[in-house]
Order: C-alpha cells, then structure tokens, then sequence
C-alpha cells in the first residue's frame, strides 16, 4: 500500500514539474511571438530603431525558451523568431543558421515564410543579391500581407543594387504603384541623375502621395548641393494637399536647412503654419524652436536674447538651451571674462546671434588675456568692419599671442596656454550648473501623476 502511495505521489510531482515547464515555455513563446510582431509593425511603419528594440526582445525570449527546452514542439518557431530577432538587430552571421535549420524544421507554412523573410533579408545586406531574390520572390504571393509587402520591398532593393532600377519598378508596381516612382527618384538621386528624380519627385507631389521618405531626399539633396532642386520639391509638397502630418515635417525640415543658409525670411513663411497641421508635439516643439532661433538672430545683447526666449512659452529645444547655456557662462563670469568669450561662442555657433556674440566678444576686461582673443572673433562677425576689430586689437595689445598667431608667428606661449585654461575652467564650472537646471526644468515640466483612488 505504501508503495503505491509513494509511486502515485511521484506521478503527481512529474506530471507537476511537466505542467510548470510546460507554462515557462508557454509564456516565453508568447512574449517571443508578441515582440516580433511588434517589431513587424516597425518595420512596416520604416521605424527601424524601434524594431531592432522589438525584434532584441523577441531573440532574447526565444533564445531562453531554446536553452530551458531544446527539444520541444516548440522548437522550429523558436529558432525562428531567435533567427528573425537576430536578422533585424544586425546579427545576420549568427542568424542565418538558426532561420535554416528553422525552414527546414518547421512545418507551418507562417513560420517557414517568416524565417525565409529575415534569411532573404540577411542575403541583401551581405550584397548576396541573386541568392536574396531566389528566397524573396516567392513569398511576394504570401497569404500574410504584411510578408508580402516587405518581400516586394526587399525584392526591389536587391533589384536596384544590381542596377536593374526597371525591374524593381515593375515588381513595386504590383501592389504599389506609387512606391515605384519613390524607388525610382531614390535611384536617380544616387546616380546623379538629378533632373530625372525632380521629375519623378513631383510627380508624386501632384498626386499628392507624400511619404517619409520625402523628409531624407530633401536632405540629401540640399546637402549634395542641389539646394534649388530640394527648394521646388520641397515648396511644392509643402503647399500640397497631401498628408498633413508629412506636409507638416517638409516645412520644419526646408526652414531648419534654409535657416542654415541664412534665408531666415523664407524659413518663417515655412514655420508658420506648422502648428495648424500637425498633432505632433515633438515636430510642433521643433517648429517654435526654430522660430525662436530666427527671432534671436539680429538681438544686439544677450539680454535682449533672454528676454526674447523667456516670452516664448514653448520653447523647450536645441535654440532655448543654448540661450540657458550661454546666460549661464554669462552670470558666473570672472574678472578674466572667460564666462562672456563662451557665451559668445555659443551664440554666435549654436544661434547663430552673430550682433549679440559680437557685443560679448568685445566686452572683455582690457586687462584679461582673453581681451585680444574677444576682438579677433569679433572682427570674424563684423563683414567690411572686420579690419578695424582687428586694427583695435593690435593697438591695445600687441604682445598679444594670438595676434602672433593671426601674423603666422605662432609659438608655446605660456599666456595663450593660460588662457584657454582659463576658458576650460570656466565651461567645467557652467556646464554643471547648466545640467541641473535642465533637470531641473525636466522634472518640473511632468506633471504629477494622479493620486490613487
């Protein structure tokens, strides 16, 4: 009796330790699968940052449910989402072999397609181009559309790489035919054949097909120097009656890019309607920063600067911090005048408020060994003036090692080496204070979470 006792009491504890193992393996194939569709959706979307996130949790919930329970009828779909985790974070050396064994283990269509998906992925990036189309092609006729939608993308991408720009049109046309003339443009563009991807570029626009990538060519064109080109395109989406959100995102893009090429009055005309059109917060944050930015650029003093970001409400980006920064370096300035010369530094690099970095920059002690320093990069801001800055230096100091400098007579100066320690000593100090208070201005700005009821 007590025999079976203890033997049906062993029974109950396998068939325990079976239904725990079983659950570790449930929950852990289910945060795999749920991440990777995540990450699905990323990619779809073109976020590929937030689908290496999704797809780094998938491998790694995939790769613990493989080392607990190796063989498992679990198994082939663990080695492909572990496969399809590793594709889409980069790791395409130690992907292949788990999505291989995967296609060949599996017996569900949906898990083979998947890891045939990263394998052809993997195959493009390793510029394997003939054997990626012989794995992508197929599963263009996928059941699951969203495979068949990255297989075509794919399959067109390994066309273009072999240079053959007509057939990845025709295999984009199918589902698509508006995402054929945006490969099309992207190739021109890369070739040199600029008039040809204006020409596709604003035919997309007259169909009032504005996609994200729209934003990078604008870019890449005014940074190749065809600022003209991104001009017309970009003005014409802009006033387009294509997606609001992305018309909204042309027009921060062509102001912050004109606003480097100093046509201030053009890049406002481009910020004002951005805050009608667009529901996002960080690009409407982006817009008003660089209204501000246009707005500070002919202040004369740093005061008039401060005063003109504190009446902007909204401004919480790159331009208000710097205008932080600089009244900061400003207010902890010393008897050298280290404080003001990085101010205007930051002004004039980071605002480009070259009358209020001038103003600081001559505002130096006379006694300070920045003084001639100050008058030298003021004279680089002043235009026709710039002689008479530089004249002013000579005549109060000299000896000044930078004018030697200026005159090609630099040396080991022990009173330049003093100063830029000077300069470094008084950044260390500001820039300290200068994080806190940002945090400070971070921790302010969240709001108090709601009491529980």
């Amino acid at each position: 009796m007590s025999e079976r006792r203890a033997g049906a009491g062993l029974a109950t504890r396998l068939v325990a330790v079976a239904l725990i193992v079983a659950g570790c393996g449930w929950n852990g194939m289910y945060n795999a699968r749920h991440a990777d569709r995540d990450g699905a959706r990323s990619l779809l979307a073109g976020d590929d940052s937030a689908a290496a996130r999704s797809f780094a949790l998938a491998s790694a919930a995939a790769e613990t449910l493989l080392a607990r329970t190796p063989r498992d009828r679990w198994t082939p779909e663990a080695l492909a989402l572990a496969g399809r985790g590793l594709a889409f974070t980069g790791d395409c050396g130690h992907a292949l072999s788990r999505l291989d064994v995967a296609r060949t283990k599996a017996r569900e269509r949906e898990t083979r397609e998947s890891a045939s998906l990263a394998a052809g992925w993997c195959l493009v990036r390793g510029a394997r181009y003939s054997e990626a189309l012989a794995v992508l092609e197929p599963l263009q006729s996928s059941r699951d559309r969203n495979v068949a939608t990255l297989a075509t993308r794919w399959t067109a991408q390994a066309l273009l790489a072999q240079g053959n720009a007509a057939g990845a049109a025709r295999v984009l046309a199918r589902t698509d035919p508006g995402a054929a003339e945006w490969t099309l443009a992207r190739d021109a563009f890369e070739r040199g054949a600029i008039a040809r991807a204006e020409t596709l570029l604003a035919a997309r626009v007259a169909a009032h097909d504005l996609r994200p990538e729209l934003i990078v060519l604008l870019r890449d064109l005014w940074l190749h120097g065809d600022t003209a080109v991104a001009w017309r395109v970009g003005a014409a989406a802009a006033s387009s009656r294509g997606q609001a959100e992305l018309r909204a995102a042309v027009r921060v893009t062509l102001a912050e890019l004109l606003l480097q090429s100093g046509r201030d009055a053009d890049a406002r005309k481009m910020l004002a309607p951005v805050p009608r059109l667009s529901a996002d917060t960080a690009l409407v944050a982006r817009a008003r920063d660089a209204m501000l930015g246009v707005a500070l650029r002919d202040a004369s003093t740093l005061d008039e600067i401060a005063r003109d970001a504190r009446g902007e409400s909204g401004a919480r980006g790159r331009v208000a911090s710097s205008v932080l920064l600089a009244r900061m370096l400003a207010s902890r300035d010393t008897a050298t005048g280290a404080g003001r010369f990085l101010a205007g530094e930051v002004l004039r690099d980071s605002i480009g408020a070259s009358r209020a970095a001038r103003t600081l920059f001559t505002m130096l002690p006379v006694g300070s060994p920045l003084a001639a320093k100050g008058w030298l990069a003021a004279a680089r801001l002043a235009g026709d003036s710039s002689a008479r800055y530089v004249e002013v230096a000579r005549s109060r100091w000299p000896d000044s090692p930078y004018l030697r400098a200026l005159d090609g007579r630099a040396g080991g100066d022990t009173l330049a080496i003093a100063a830029d320690t000077l300069l470094r000593k008084a950044w260390d100090e500001a820039i300290v204070v200068y994080r806190d208070s940002l945090e400070a201005r971070r921790a302010a700005s969240v709001p108090p979470a709601a009491p529980r009821p």
